[in-house]
């Protein structure tokens, strides 16, 4: 044995020996030498139960930051729609607090109330008004980095709380009008001696962050009018009960634009609290007796609407639906669509694709006898891919194979092409001129009733097909406004309808394209280039572009806006910075997706 062997055993032996005495004192003596003794032995024994509060902490937070949404807790489970409560603090009203106290505090209890529906903020209210107030009817966004900013009355019984929102939605997540600045009234009153709430109106307003802390932005799918193709509807529903939110909107109706573009159900006017059920990764929808499915087909058609609408949501894989305790089956069986990554641009003269299967020239310059801008790729699962040729036909490309011209006309747009096969291009410089092509030579000039005797310039379809942006031009100025295809059984568009969301009276217009089916946007030119973002159902937004921008990207991948500047470089702009992706390809134009 050793010398060291032997000192670490007699150490032991005296720990055990004075354990019993002082467990803290035998772990200084292990740790110091014994002239340090009686200085250390404190601190030791400090570092001891500060160690064991830290790691009950620890232990704390990490469990609290693995709740999920709905459903039992399981061991592990990270779930990406879900904000930790704790960042949604909030407490009761303190006895003795001065009104402007106590709404500052009732503030916060609303950034909290979808965590406890809203319990901890009823406390602020007198005893009647608690059971009169409706929170959820509708959120107010605030604009980032302000709040609410409340003035009082001389005797502190009446505040009037104003702000300017950015945003508003009602409780199935649907974007409300707002103007721009908004005033709430609140009266209060003393009951047992405690400054209460004694009037408010409906809703709650929160701070943009509380707002997204609270909130997740979320689709719901519909059918399209000939039951062909799934239409997302965005919406911004709590992330606590996320799938029950999610069906809620769903089961209630539409945004009011998709109107004769989608089909859906009857809405169900009482939409029961427990429509579903979350078991570790499986959804399990039980279904109102009211909602009557006819046939089959139905029953099918509901499946994928939910599938659609719920994976992947709060770590969902799985949907079953039941009726009357009973369980549905499920005709198809089909697995969730799979999302195609494909991207067509010119290089060198030729068009090149980049895919998650190939990379490389699609159509060699010696094939495309002319000047090639924009091509632009089919429907998902299909070889029908577009460009425009010489700025006067729009041509069909084949890969290996020289050009199929689809149509002939003057400064024709950039080409959009929706899930049906219709390649939708037309004059720019001809009021109203707006055509639609399928593979098969079909043309079809869509009228839009409200336009015909204005210049479209810009023409954007949204991924789904459905959606789109019209940007007119009236002498100098553009005017863009939000609209929506209707079609006729066979998937033919037939009108386009104006909707309400638009811009106002634009200077310049240089580029539109979506970004995602939910988002479009617009480039300004100037001696600052701005880029400008409407949103379907979310927040409109406006931000410096990359210096030199020429041109939007349709459909760039993660809902990221992109732009090519003049020397051919394709830039993203990511966390609010603009950053190089890629150089030396032309007209880059990204597969929608549904």
């Amino acid at each position: 044995m050793n010398w060291l062997t032997y000192r670490r055993q007699h150490r032991v032996r005296r720990l055990l020996r004075t354990r019993r005495k002082d467990p803290l004192a035998s772990l200084g003596k292990l740790s110091a030498p014994s002239q340090t003794l009686r200085h250390e032995k404190n601190g030791v024994r400090q570092r001891f139960c500060l160690g064991i509060v830290s790691a009950f902490l620890v232990f704390s937070v990490a469990a609290c930051a693995s709740l999920p949404d709905s459903g039992p807790v399981h061991e592990g489970q990270v779930d990406s729609d879900s904000r930790n409560p704790l960042a949604q603090l909030a407490s009761g009203p303190i006895d003795g607090s001065s009104p402007e106290k106590l709404l500052a505090d009732f503030q916060q209890a609303c950034a909290a109330g979808t965590y406890d529906d809203y319990g901890i903020a009823r406390q602020f209210l007198t005893s009647g008004t608690r059971r009169s107030w409706h929170p959820q009817t509708q959120v107010t966004v605030l604009k980032p980095k302000t709040e609410l900013k409340l003035t009082f009355t001389d005797d502190s019984k009446v505040a009037t709380g104003s702000g300017q929102p950015v945003l508003r939605v009602n409780q199935v997540g649907m974007r409300q009008s707002f103007r721009e600045e908004e005033t709430i009234k609140y009266e209060l009153a003393k009951e047992d001696g405690q400054w209460r709430i004694n009037s408010l109106p409906d809703g709650v307003v929160l701070t943009n962050t509380a707002f997204k802390n609270a909130y997740s932005q979320r689709n719901v799918y519909y059918w399209s009018s000939d039951h062909r193709f799934l239409i997302p509807d965005p919406r911004w529903v709590p992330r606590k009960n996320i799938v029950q939110y999610l069906l809620t909107a769903l089961f209630s109706a539409p945004t009011g634009d998709l109107e004769g573009a989608v089909s859906v159900h009857e809405p169900i006017t009482k939409i029961p609290s427990n429509l579903v059920t979350v078991q570790g990764r499986k959804a399990m929808v039980q279904l109102p007796d009211t909602l009557r499915l006819r046939s089959e087909m139905e029953m099918t058609r509901l499946y994928q609407q939910l599938r659609a609408t719920l994976l992947n949501v709060a770590g969902i894989d799985e949907v079953t639906v039941s009726q009357n305790g009973k369980v549905l089956p499920d005709p198809s069986e089909q697995p969730a669509p799979v999302k195609k990554q494909m991207m067509l641009g010119v290089k060198n003269g030729e068009v090149i694709e980049e895919s998650d299967t190939r990379n490389g020239v699609f159509t060699a310059a010696q094939d495309l006898a002319g000047e090639i801008s924009w091509p632009t790729p089919g429907p998902v699962g299909t070889d029908f891919q577009v460009a425009i040729r010489g700025g006067t036909e729009l041509v069909r490309l084949q890969r290996g194979k020289a050009p199929q011209v689809l149509y002939r006309g003057e400064n024709l747009r950039v080409p959009q092409v929706d899930p049906w096969g219709w390649a939708w291009t037309g004059d720019a410089s001809k009021p109203g001129d707006l055509v639609a092509v399928n593979s098969n030579f079909q043309v079809v000039r869509v009228k839009i009733p409200e336009g015909e005797k204005w210049k479209i310039p810009f023409f954007a379809l949204s991924s789904p097909g459905v959606r789109g942006l019209v940007v007119w031009q009236v002498g100098y100025s553009f005017q863009g406004k939000m609209v929506t295809v209707l079609r006729g059984e066979d998937g033919t568009p037939t009108q386009i309808v104006l909707g309400n969301l638009g811009t106002d009276i634009l200077s310049e217009v240089t580029s539109a394209a979506w970004i995602d089916s939910g988002k479009v946007a617009i480039l300004q030119p100037g001696a600052t280039p701005k880029i400008q973002v409407l949103a379907i159902n979310s927040y409109d937004d406006s931000f410096e572009a990359a210096p030199k921008s020429q041109y939007l990207v349709p459909n760039p991948p993660n809902g990221d806006v992109q732009v090519v500047n003049d020397r051919g470089a394709r830039l993203g702009h990511i966390q609010q910075s603009w950053r190089v992706l890629e150089n030396g390809v032309s007209y880059p134009t990204f597969a929608g997706t549904r």
